[in-house]
């Protein structure tokens, strides 16, 4: 996840052409988190909004909500490019009706036109979203939101991205939380012009996918606490004024 400093070195540019390469395979996966915020906000906000923030996003590592067999294609993809991977490190919740298992990929990005060198980064598989997902019968998981397709990569539709901040703004500890409050602020000036967009387009008949189900489950934590409190009240009217009734 994003956070202040000189760690801050990779963008979603520089995993564009591995994610791709996953469609060849059909993996499962989707880029949630700082880098999945960055990229709707360049597909969506206008230039004069884009100025306000810092844009491209850049983080210290990539979040993907994804099983581990399928964070491997990925981590391969990249090994092929000339990325070195470490040790897999494989993470169990200490609460598990709250957080979910996970791995982090240590690997070095060889140099290219948008880093100047060598780059050290990590992959973080979830295999869950806390506070969005749900576990599920028999050690399953109820995945929640909805993976969008734009170009060739899979992102997290921005509601559910959103209710993923709160998550990250009500449990991180105080001054660890900046850039989560940028990016929530990015999400909603997003949100009511994906909302926006996405109903245009079902309308049409263009994209089956309606915002409904992702905008009303948001708005129900945005309508009590704690989450309503986690963001400013300009914020959370603004997402809450776009939510499609029913």
């Amino acid at each position: 996840m994003s956070e202040k400093g000189k760690d801050i070195s990779v963008s979603l540019a520089d995993f564009s052409l591995a994610l791709a390469r996953l469609q060849e395979t059909e993996t499962r996966y989707c880029v949630v988190g700082g880098l999945a915020v960055g990229q709707w906000a360049e597909i969506l906000l206008p230039p004069s909004l884009r100025k306000e923030f810092p844009l491209p996003v850049r983080s210290k590592d990539i979040d993907l909500r994804a099983e581990k067999s399928d964070a491997m294609m990925f981590v391969r993809n990249l090994k092929d490019a000339g990325a070195k991977p470490g040790i897999v490190i494989k993470r169990i919740p200490k609460d598990g009706e709250r957080s979910f298992p996970s791995i982090a990929v240590p690997l070095t990005l060889p140099a290219t036109s948008s880093i100047g060198g060598d780059t050290p980064t990590t992959i973080e598989a979830l295999s869950g979203l806390p506070l969005l997902d749900e576990p599920g019968p028999f050690g399953t998981i109820l995945h929640h939101g909805t993976p969008l397709r734009y170009g060739d990569i899979y992102l997290l539709d921005p509601c559910s991205l959103l209710v993923c901040k709160l998550n990250a703004l009500h449990t991180r500890p105080p001054g660890e939380s900046e850039n989560d409050k940028i990016h929530a602020r990015i999400l909603s000036f997003v949100i009511p012009r994906f909302i926006s967009k996405a109903l245009r387009r079902y309308k049409d008949g263009k994209d089956s996918y309606h915002p409904g189900k992702d905008a009303s489950r948001l708005a129900s934590f945005l309508r009590k606490d704690p989450w309503q409190g986690l963001i400013p009240e300009e914020e959370r009217r603004r997402v809450l004024e776009s939510v499609p009734p029913g």
